[in-house]
């Protein structure tokens, strides 16, 4: 039975990657799911004039939904990540997501200048530019659960320097104003996050690309990202 089973026939079905971190995704209310990746899935939606039926997936059933045509889109990924990149369709860019390492003023403009240093990283993640420093012992890793675990590290000084997303330390610093005080970020990498799209599904990429447009034209992704104290740009 699809997950979508006696759903809305011209509903836009979206997949969630159960997991992610706030502020991409958090529980509400019982059987209520917010944040950021769900509130621009809805917005795209309404931009479509359809209504958004989400599903929380776990990450290893993501692409046999969207192979199948049991969901639409999945707006939270980038082909850089996609194992399927030849069976699926994929969006024009929402955002970019920018990879950063924080610690102490001033940071070294490379990460090689940080042989030494312990860098709090999370737990089975993998780190392409870091992961040589790491296995040859010239950086040293330290692993939490989450972001947010991270980033308290380093607010109550049990870490100098973490690897995040620039999300995560806008987002972190809605409730701690004062968190970058003397603190900076070391650029690593970046991807463009986008939709990839059932070819099986009920929209189609020129459905979807015209939908981000029309959310970025009319400022409602801009202001869903700075509900989260983030950026779409």
């Amino acid at each position: 039975m699809s997950i979508f089973a006696f759903a809305d026939e011209t509903a836009l079905r979206g997949g969630l990657p159960a997991g992610l971190a706030p502020p991409l995704l958090y529980s509400g209310k019982v059987g209520e799911t917010k944040g950021l990746v769900a509130d621009y899935t809805v917005a795209l939606a309404e931009a479509m004039g359809r209504k958004a039926e989400l599903s929380l997936i776990t990450r290893y059933r993501l692409d046999g939904y969207l192979l199948k045509g049991q969901m639409d889109v999945l707006c939270y990924t980038s082909k850089a990540w996609a194992s399927n990149q030849d069976a699926l369709d994929f969006s024009k860019p929402l955002f970019t997501k920018r990879e950063v390492i924080l610690g102490p003023a001033p940071m070294p403009k490379k990460v090689s200048d940080l042989k030494g240093k312990t860098i709090g990283t999370i737990l089975q993640y993998v780190y392409p530019k870091l992961d040589p420093l790491f296995e040859s012992k010239q950086l040293k890793r330290e692993d939490s659960p989450s972001e947010e675990a991270n980033l308290k590290k380093l607010l109550h000084g049990r870490l100098s320097y973490v690897v995040t997303d620039e999300l995560f330390i806008d987002y972190f610093k809605l409730e701690n104003p004062k968190f970058e005080i003397n603190r900076e970020r070391l650029f690593m990498q970046e991807y463009p996050v986008v939709c990839s799209i059932s070819r099986k599904g009920r929209v189609t990429e020129k459905e979807l690309n015209a939908a981000i447009d029309k959310i970025k034209a009319n400022g409602k992704l801009e202001a869903i990202f700075k509900k989260y104290g983030a950026t779409s740009k």
